[in-house]
C-alpha cells in the first residue's frame, strides 16, 4: 500500500527520494473507531537517511505490507503524531467478530488452546523444560465466521528455564568415583574428576553453571586438609605430598555441587592409596639355629626363615637365597611366596664323620625388587645311624590286578639297600597298617608283595601301599617306598534296581495301563556295582514263570530303561499283589544277570457296600455223649472287603452287647468241645446219628454269660485230652496258584465206604496233622 503523507505538495520531492526505509513494530499500540470503522494502529519507525534531506522535504512516500486478513479500505494519520521518528499507523479492518482462530498441532488440546475470537493461546498445564523445551504450532484465521478467506502462521512457543533441578553425582558403572593415586605422589598431584549433571538449561542464566567444594577433607595429624578440588572442573588434588598406604590406603572425601541458583548435591569420592615399594623386608630374628641328622634323607626340611616386607602386591613379593656358607651346596632353599618365608632343605646327604660338615653357618637373603636384608642361620649336624634302607626305585606302579585273583598271588617285589654294615645294614620288610587297613596284603622277607586276603574292586579300587624298611641299628632306620596298586574290574556284580520301587496299579481302572514306578517316572532303571565297561547298557525281561506274565509286559527299550504296562483291569479282592521276577542282563564280557522282584500292589477302592453279618453255632450231640465219627470243628469263612484306606465301614459293637437268651445246663454240657478217643483222631464230618439241634444264643445277662464261660472252661480243665475251645487251627496247602492268607476247601467222606490213604505216605512231614483227618482212628500209620 503506497500512501502519501497529509500536508505534501503534489510533485514535490517525488522524483528526487522515492527511498525510504521503513521499520513497523509488530504489536497494536491502541484501537480507535473512525467513521464507523474498527481501526488498528501502528507504530513504525522512518529511519532518515540524512538529517539534511527531512531538513529539505515535507513530503514522503511509503509502502507497507500488511496480513491478507486485513482488509485496508483507508490509512489515516494522525497529525498530532507526525514526527521525523515515528507516527502511528491507524488500518482500517474488516468485521473482527467475525474472524475465527484456531491452534493446530501436537499439545494443541492437552497443553495449549487458542481463544478462537480473540485469538490468544494460553497454556493448560504446568510446563517442563527438561522434558520438552519447545512447542510448534499452526495457527489459522479465517474472517465471514469460518466461512471466508483463511490466513495462517507459525507459532512457536520456548520454554523458559526455571532453576528447579538440583545437580547430581552420576554413576553409571562401578568404580566411577574412586580414584587412584600412588603413595608419596607430591602435592597437587590430580587424582580423579567428580563430575555432576544438571538438567536445567545451560544456555539460559546460571541455573545449570556448576562450582565444586570439598565439605568433608581428610585432614592430617597437624589439622591439614589432605585433598583440594578444581571448584570449575571438579578435579580432586592432594594438597600435601604425604599420603602413606602403609598408615592409611583409603580415603573417602564427600564432594559438593552448586549450581548458580544455589540447588545443590553431593557425592562421595573414594581414593585409593596404592603401594610403592620403600620398604624393605626384614627377617623376624637375627639368628636361626637347626639341628640335623646326619641321616636325614635329601629334601628334608632343616629349618624355616620368615621376613616381613610392608610394602603390598608385588613389591611385597621376597625372594629368599643362600648366598655364603654352603660351598658343596649342600642345602637349598625354597621361597613361599604366600608366607613370605624360605624352607631350608638338604640338598645332599651329610655324613657327621666327615669334619667339615658338623657345622655351617649359612649366610641368607631376602630380597624384593628393590630392597634386601640378610641374616645369619647355623646349622648343627647330628650323629646317629647315619644310613637307613633306600629303595630303589621309591615308588613303584602295578599293572592292572584282576580283583578276582586267589590269595597268595605274587604282586610286585621291592628292593632296598642299606649302606651300614653288621646290624646296621639288615633290614626288615612291613606294610604301613594305615596303608592297608584291611590287611589285603602282605610282604615277605624277600620283597615280594603278595595277595592276603579277598579283593573287591567295587570296594577299594586303587591301593596306595607304603612299604617300610626298617635297619637293626639303634635308633633303627626306616626307608619307605609306594606301590600303587589298581585293581582290574570282573563282572562279578550282577545288575539291581536303581531304586526301591513300590509302584501301585488301580483297581477297576482300564487296560493297558502305564504302571507308575514312582512319583516322577514311569520307567525302570538299573544298576550296577561293576564299571561303566560290565555296567550299562541294560537288558531287562519279565520271567515267563511268572504269575504276572499274562498280566503284564516289559518293553525293553534297550538303553537302561525299561517300562512295565499293565494289560488288564484287576480287583484287589481277587489279587492283592504281583510279584514280577524281572531278569536284568549287563553288558559286560561275559555278561552278568540277576532277577529282582518286583511288587506289584494293586490299590483299592470302595468298590464293595458294607452289609451286616452273623454267624450262628450249631451243636449236635446224642445223649450228650461224643461219637467216634462225630464231627470235631466245622471252619466257617467269612469274606468281607479287605484293608487298605478305603475300607472305612465299621461294624456297630452294639451286636455284642444284646441280651442273649438263657440254655439250659444240658445245653452247656453239649457245647464243651469233645474229647479225643482212645482210638485215634476224628474226621471232619458230621455225625451220623445226630437227632437234636439245639442253637446256643447266649445268656440273659452279664452274670449268666459270666456262668456260661466258667462252665467252658471247667469242662476244659476236667477233659485233658480234649483241644481248649478257644484253639486256634492252621491249615496249610502246598501249590501254586494259591495267595497268601488263603484257605481252600477241605472236602471229607462222610461215608462208611473204604478209602485208601496209601497216598497220604507221600504228602511230607508238613502235612502230619492233616493225615490225622482222613486217617481212621484204629489205624496206624
Amino acid at each position: 500500500i503506497s500512501q502519501t503523507i497529509p500536508g505534501c505538495k503534489s510533485g514535490a520531492g517525488n522524483s528526487l527520494w522515492p527511498v525510504l526505509i521503513i521499520s513497523l513494530d509488530v504489536w497494536p499500540v491502541f484501537t480507535a473507531v473512525r467513521e464507523n470503522r474498527p481501526l488498528l494502529a501502528f507504530v513504525f519507525q522512518l529511519q532518515r537517511i540524512s538529517q539534511e534531506i527531512f531538513a529539505q522535504h515535507n513530503c514522503y512516500y511509503f509502502h507497507l505490507i500488511l496480513p491478507t486478513v486485513f482488509s485496508l479500505s483507508k490509512i489515516y494519520w494522525d497529525a498530532e503524531c507526525i514526527s521525523l521518528l515515528k507516527c502511528p499507523l491507524l488500518v482500517s479492518l474488516a468485521d473482527q467478530n467475525a474472524i475465527s482462530y484456531s491452534l493446530h498441532g501436537q499439545g494443541a488440546s492437552s497443553e495449549f488452546s487458542i481463544n478462537e475470537n480473540t485469538g490468544e493461546i494460553s497454556a493448560h498445564k504446568r510446563l517442563d523444560r527438561e522434558k520438552r523445551s519447545t512447542w510448534r504450532f499452526l495457527v489459522l484465521a479465517t474472517d465471514e465466521g469460518g466461512e471466508g478467506l483463511t490466513g495462517f502462521a507459525d507459532v512457536i512457543i520456548e520454554v523458559r528455564d526455571v532453576n528447579d533441578n538440583s545437580p547430581l553425582f552420576l554413576c553409571v558403572s562401578d568404580g566411577c568415583f574412586t580414584g587412584h593415586i600412588p603413595e608419596d605422589s607430591p602435592a597437587d598431584t590430580p587424582i580423579m574428576e567428580m563430575t555432576a549433571v544438571d538438567l536445567d538449561d545451560p544456555k539460559a542464566g546460571i541455573n545449570a553453571v556448576l562450582t565444586y567444594s570439598i565439605i568433608q577433607n581428610v585432614k592430617n595429624e597437624i589439622n591439614l586438609n589432605l585433598f583440594s578440588i578444581d571448584s570449575v572442573s571438579g578435579t580432586i588434588s592432594t594438597v600435601l605430598g604425604a599420603l602413606d598406604r602403609e598408615k592409611e590406603d583409603k580415603y573417602l572425601v564427600v564432594v559438593e555441587a552448586r549450581d548458580g541458583g544455589g540447588l545443590t548435591g553431593t557425592g562421595t569420592a573414594t581414593i585409593l592409596v596404592t603401594d610403592v615399594n620403600d620398604h624393605a623386608p626384614v627377617f623376624l630374628q637375627r639368628i636361626y639355629t637347626a639341628f640335623v641328622s646326619e641321616n636325614a634323607s635329601i629334601n628334608t626340611e632343616v629349618v624355616v626363615v620368615s621376613a616381613v616386607d610392608r610394602d603390598e602386591g608385588e613389591n611385597a613379593m621376597v625372594t629368599f637365597s643362600i648366598i655364603d656358607g654352603d660351598n658343596d651346596r649342600k642345602f637349598s632353599i625354597e621361597t613361599d611366596e604366600i608366607n613370605n618365608c624360605g624352607f631350608i632343605r638338604l640338598r645332599k646327604r651329610i655324613d657327621f664323620e666327615k669334619p667339615h660338615e658338623r657345622v655351617f653357618n649359612l649366610t641368607v637373603k631376602a630380597e624384593d625388587m628393590d630392597f634386601f636384608s640378610i641374616t645369619h642361620c647355623v646349622i648343627y649336624v647330628e650323629d646317629s645311624n647315619d644310613h637307613a634302607p633306600i629303595f630303589y626305585p621309591q615308588f613303584y606302579e602295578v599293572a592292572a590286578l584282576a580283583e578276582d585273583v586267589p590269595v597268595g598271588t605274587k604282586v610286585i617285589q621291592v628292593s632296598a639297600v642299606d649302606l651300614d654294615s653288621g646290624l646296621n645294614g639288615r633290614f626288615s620288610f612291613h606294610l604301613q597298617n594305615k596303608s592297608d587297613p584291611g590287611g589285603q596284603f602282605s610282604l615277605a622277607s624277600d620283597g615280594w608283595l603278595m595277595v592276603a586276603g579277598l579283593l573287591d574292586h567295587e570296594t577299594v579300587a586303587q591301593y596306595k601301599l607304603i612299604v617300610i624298611g626298617t635297619d637293626m641299628g639303634q635308633p633303627p632306620l626306616t626307608g619307605s617306598a609306594t606301590v600303587l596298586v589298581t585293581l582290574q574290574d570282573v563282572n562279578d556284580n550282577g545288575p539291581e534296581f536303581e531304586a526301591h520301587y513300590n509302584p501301585v496299579v488301580w483297581e477297576n481302572t482300564a487296560s493297558p495301563q502305564v504302571v507308575q514306578m514312582n512319583e516322577t517316572s514311569t520307567l525302570l532303571f538299573a544298576k550296577d556295582r561293576d564299571t561303566a565297561a560290565n555296567g550299562a547298557p541294560f537288558s531287562f525281561r519279565l520271567l515267563s514263570d511268572s504269575d504276572g506274565l499274562t498280566s503284564f509286559s516289559l518293553q525293553d527299550f534297550h538303553n537302561g530303561s525299561a517300562m512295565l504296562t499293565a494289560l488288564h483291569t484287576f480287583d484287589r479282592e481277587v489279587h492283592k499283589a504281583f510279584y514280577l521276577p524281572i531278569l536284568i542282563t549287563d553288558s559286560g564280557i561275559p555278561p552278568m544277570s540277576s532277577t529282582n522282584t518286583l511288587t506289584v500292589n494293586i490299590g483299592d477302592q470302595n468298590d464293595h457296600p458294607h452289609s451286616a453279618g452273623y454267624m450262628e453255632c450249631l451243636i449236635y450231640s446224642y445223649d450228650g455223649k461224643s461219637l467216634p465219627d462225630d464231627v470235631r470243628e466245622n471252619v466257617f469263612n467269612y469274606n468281607e472287603e479287605g484293608g487298605g484306606e478305603r475300607d472305612q465301614n465299621a461294624y456297630n459293637i452294639d451286636e455284642l452287647k444284646k441280651p442273649l437268651h438263657k440254655i439250659p445246663h444240658s445245653s452247656l454240657q453239649a457245647a464243651a468241645p469233645h474229647s479225643r478217643t482212645p482210638t485215634g483222631p476224628k474226621r471232619d464230618s458230621l455225625p451220623k446219628h445226630a437227632h437234636q439241634k439245639q442253637s446256643i444264643s447266649a445268656v440273659t445277662s452279664i452274670p449268666d454269660f459270666k456262668e456260661y464261660v466258667s462252665q467252658i472252661i471247667r469242662d476244659a480243665d476236667n477233659d485233658l485230652k480234649g483241644l481248649p475251645a478257644d484253639t486256634i487251627h492252621f491249615y496249610c496247602l502246598e501249590g501254586q496258584c494259591s495267595l497268601a492268607g488263603s484257605l481252600s476247601s477241605l472236602d471229607s467222606i462222610s461215608g462208611d465206604e473204604d478209602v485208601n490213604y496209601d497216598f497220604l505216605q507221600e504228602w511230607g512231614s508238613k502235612f502230619e496233622k492233616l493225615k490225622e483227618l482222613y486217617v481212621a482212628s484204629n489205624e496206624n500209620l
